[in-house]
């Protein structure tokens, strides 16, 4: 059974210049790297007015890259995702060959980025079951073993779905199953 951490940030309300996104993603890296296990970083961006391209870039983009330590790895959901956050966002993760799980400010999930629909298609049929070995969801998907395994494991490689054992899990389902590990205030970059 997997253990999962979850940490939950608030981010500054006005992320503008790759200097303020350089400084508030290092607070965000320190902050997970006390954690050795599985951690699910939680990033609310309701109370964000403004995200430039540039800290999109620093901020979601790098952290999407970012490695786990020791035998963990780092997971992130960007929740309160409204229209003012789409473009900047969406420009720095597709410029890089990037995706991320969002959610909007009512609580959709969805993918941001770089997505072929197949994969789109397979995280959102996890999304809704929870947790799923790929026999389970290939039968939804009306798709055989071994594609339904490729495409779990494709996004378990882009960090958009959590393997535990042989099952794949949801961020959602992640979050329901695992006590919240750090309740974070707003990360101000003028602390850094």
């Amino acid at each position: 059974m997997m253990r999962t951490a979850v940490s939950h940030t608030r981010l500054y309300s006005y992320l503008v210049t790759r200097h303020t996104g350089r400084a508030v993603r290092t607070n965000i890296e320190e902050q997970l790297a006390v954690f050795e296990e599985t951690v699910l970083a939680v990033l609310d961006l309701e109370h964000v007015e403004l995200i430039d391209f540039s800290c999109a870039d620093e901020v979601v983009a790098k952290l999407v890259t970012m490695p786990g330590v020791i035998s963990g790895r780092r997971f992130f959901l960007f929740r309160g995702i409204a229209d003012r956050h789409s473009e900047p966002i969406e420009s720095a993760l597709s410029r890089q060959g990037l995706a991320a799980a969002g959610e909007t400010i009512d609580g959709d999930p969805f993918v941001m980025g770089d997505i072929e629909p197949e994969f789109e298609r397979a995280w959102r049929a996890l999304w809704r079951v929870g947790r799923a070995a790929p026999t389970g969801l290939a039968e939804q998907l009306s798709l055989t073993i071994e594609v339904t395994t490729e495409l779990l494991t494709g996004l378990d490689s882009r960090g958009l779905v959590i393997r535990d054992g042989d099952d794949y899990v949801s961020f959602g389902r992640a979050l329901a199953d695992a006590p919240a590990s750090m309740d974070g205030a707003p990360v101000d970059p003028a602390t850094r």
